[in-house]
């Protein structure tokens, strides 16, 4: 198991969901997406011993599994709620805070693919998961020319494998995720969020006036085609590719890894 180490913050009962007057108020479970201590509280299976832990799935399949797809639901009716509670006026009317994204990430995740003959794993060795690898996010960085609301993931070969598009949603700690790969057919369906948490000031209190920091991504991630090199032309073959994964962020010796995780 991953074990997370958070920073634990003691916040009101209801979270503003803007800095702004005129935006909604969160209701307390809703509030519980905006940081790893209320995820344990709303999806138990990431709660070992009081910490934050992103299940093995490597030696706990379903636990893996239960949390990866209870999150994905949980945060789709959060926001349904969400939806049907808040002004369209007020939401309609805020301006854009997409959540920021750090650049160095590690993953668990599970795959399969298929080139329609044969069938196996994208993950190192073979294994149906993979647990903490280093995740094909890894070099993900704003385009300038975007002004900080598309990212783009900047490595040596290829330079510019993917595109990255946080959208904001009713709720200020989700964003929903859409992904769109340069060297491949590789696409990220819903449900696919970011969710964030906030920066918080010398005294640890939560300046909601901040972009959010993303904590975690949990992913479903779709692709339909490979690179392949035919008469010294780079052209895409079929091969379908199914990923579910959970993203975190890391830094320094924190990004410590068990080798690298599927990649587009």
């Amino acid at each position: 198991m991953f074990i997370f180490s958070v920073r634990t913050v003691v916040l009101a009962a209801a979270v503003s969901a803007s800095s702004l007057s005129s935006a909604d108020t969160l209701s307390e479970q809703s509030e519980l997406l905006c940081s790893p201590e209320g995820l344990m509280r709303l999806i138990p299976q990431f709660n070992v011993n009081g910490q934050f832990t992103i299940p093995n799935p490597n030696t706990d399949l379903q636990t893996f599994l239960s949390a990866q797809q209870g999150l994905s639901n949980a945060i789709d009716m959060i926001l349904a709620q969400e939806n049907i509670s808040q002004n369209p006026s007020n939401v309609g009317s805020l301006p854009s805070r997409p959540l920021i994204f750090a650049s160095n990430w590690l993953s668990n995740e599970v795959g399969i693919q298929t080139d329609g003959t044969n069938l196996n794993s994208p993950e190192s060795g073979g294994k149906f998961g993979g647990y903490r690898v280093r995740s094909f996010l890894s070099g993900l960085t704003s385009v300038p020319l975007s002004q900080g609301s598309i990212y783009v993931i900047k490595q040596s070969n290829p330079t510019y494998p993917a595109l990255v598009y946080p959208m904001p949603t009713s709720h200020p700690c989700v964003n929903r995720l859409f992904l769109a790969a340069g060297d491949t057919a590789g696409f990220w369906p819903t449900p696919t969020y970011a969710l964030g948490r906030y920066q918080l000031d010398n005294n640890g209190l939560p300046m909601r006036d901040k972009p959010l920091m993303t904590y975690l991504i949990v992913n479903i991630c779709l692709d339909l085609g490979k690179t392949a090199v035919t008469n010294r032309q780079s052209v895409l073959r079929p091969n379908a590719m199914i990923i579910l994964a959970l993203h975190w962020p890391c830094e320094g010796s924190g990004c410590a890894n068990n080798g690298i995780g599927h990649q587009h």
